[in-house]
């Protein structure tokens, strides 16, 4: 046994079972939880090592690695602050099942090249020689519209080669049972995506879009004067209107919770500098008793002012989630399009392709729907923290070069939420 720091966190031994590390993680995240453990400002920072223990441990092939060798040598400062945005959102968002459909998420992508790019311009810059303007000027977007382009369409083609790929059984088929077995493995693959967080929404989306993107090639081939064509068109304007319509509330919602939040953490500020001059004045002015008064209010502050900004929460993850629905239909679009006019194959192939899809997406969308997809809301912010807190733990352990994989990721956004709904009921 090279190392036993973690089980010691834990506090089980270094044979445990799965099981009993399972269940020591829950009881030893109980105690140092942030929620349970206001007044502790080191909370956070232990709860995070004790998750990061725990993903360790629970994985049977990093475990068996860190009794071999230890603590990875890349757990240093930089390694563990190291936030990848593309492994964050997909465990944010739960999208590690749908990726083949959608791949990388806009939203993640735009994210993880704006932080790169901001990595490598601090890097260059002569911070010694160069003015705040100067820095300003260098840091404000080296990515170009064209470079982002570049990748949504690389992202596109992806899908439409992933697409292909899904739909092979269907063209395939001799008969109706080969037939009927593409429909249950689709609807089997929905099933499993329902399951996850996010899973109904996610369905629902990629459904319509697919959906409507067959039935709108197939219109025009198939129906006189492509009447089923305009039809689907015009179902797909409507949809993408409602959408529109719906990401610009979102965002207007964000904007308003964002200022009504900063306005009042300021009041609250003001009002505490005011107490704070005010008791200056009655007390001696390095006194002991004063310096604690001070730090009390400090403290009091921070705790107001996250959580004012924990509210504006559910308000962001709406319009992240606008945003997301508008991406994954736009490029399930351009995706299916290179399907349907692929010049390589024939038109029954093509129209076979169409029909594959149809079918897909018509399934997605009666499963996503039943779960209630149409209808998503994010509202819960125990729930948003619950879900942020696993994803800060993934990032933290791939960027030491340790594997998590998305099954590791649910349990430990189950766990995590059954924690804080047991928290609450003990309150």
């Amino acid at each position: 046994m090279k190392d036993r720091e973690f089980y010691d966190l834990l506090g089980c031994s270094t044979s445990a079972t799965a099981g009993q590390i399972k269940k020591a993680y829950y009881k030893e995240a109980r105690k140092c939880h942030p929620d349970k453990c206001p007044d502790d400002p080191e909370a956070a920072d232990k709860f995070q090592t004790l998750g990061h223990a725990y993903q360790i441990l629970s994985n049977e092939q990093t475990r068996a690695n860190y009794d071999k060798n230890g603590k990875p040598e890349s757990n240093s400062p930089d390694a563990a602050n190291e936030i990848d945005p593309l492994v964050f959102f997909a465990v944010m968002f739960g999208s590690h099942l749908v990726e083949p459909y959608v791949g990388e998420l806009w939203i993640a992508t735009t994210a993880d090249t704006m932080m790169k790019d901001a990595m490598e311009q601090q890097q260059a810059m002569d911070l010694e020689t160069m003015t705040e303007e100067e820095a300003a000027t260098q840091l404000a977007g080296k990515t170009t519209s064209e470079e982002m382009l570049l990748k949504q369409r690389k992202r596109e083609v992806k899908c439409a080669l992933n697409l292909r790929e899904k739909i092979m059984p269907s063209l395939e088929a001799k008969d109706e049972d080969d037939l009927h077995t593409f429909k249950v493995s689709v609807q089997n693959e929905a099933a499993k995506i329902a399951d996850t967080s996010f899973g109904a929404t996610f369905l629902v989306t990629i459904g319509f879009a697919l959906q409507v993107e067959g039935e709108e090639f197939l219109g025009f081939q198939n129906t006189a004067l492509g009447v089923g064509g305009h039809a689907a068109r015009w179902k797909k304007t409507r949809k993408n209107t409602h959408n529109n319509f719906k990401l610009m509330g979102a965002g207007i919602n964000a904007a308003t919770t964002g200022r009504k939040a900063m306005k009042e953490v300021e009041a609250a500020q003001r009002s505490m500098e005011e107490r704070k001059a005010k008791e200056s004045l009655e007390k001696a002015p390095d006194g002991d008793e004063e310096k604690e008064g001070e730090s009390a209010m400090d403290e009091e502050q921070a705790k107001m002012t996250v959580q004012k900004l924990e509210e504006t929460i559910p308000a962001l993850l709406e319009l992240a989630w606008a945003i997301n629905i508008r991406d994954i239909s736009r490029t399930l679009k351009n995706s299916c399009k290179k399907l349907f006019v692929d010049a390589e194959v024939p038109m029954e192939t093509r129209i076979q392709r169409a029909e594959a899809i149809r079918l897909i997406g018509e399934e997605f969308f009666i499963i996503g729907k039943s779960r209630g997809g149409e209808k998503y809301s994010v509202k819960d912010t125990a729930d948003i923290k619950a879900r942020a807190e696993v994803a800060v733990m993934t990032t933290m352990a791939k960027a030491q070069g340790q594997e998590v994989s998305e099954d590791d990721t649910e349990e430990m956004i189950k766990n995590a939420q059954n924690m804080r709904a047991d928290l609450a009921k003990n309150e």
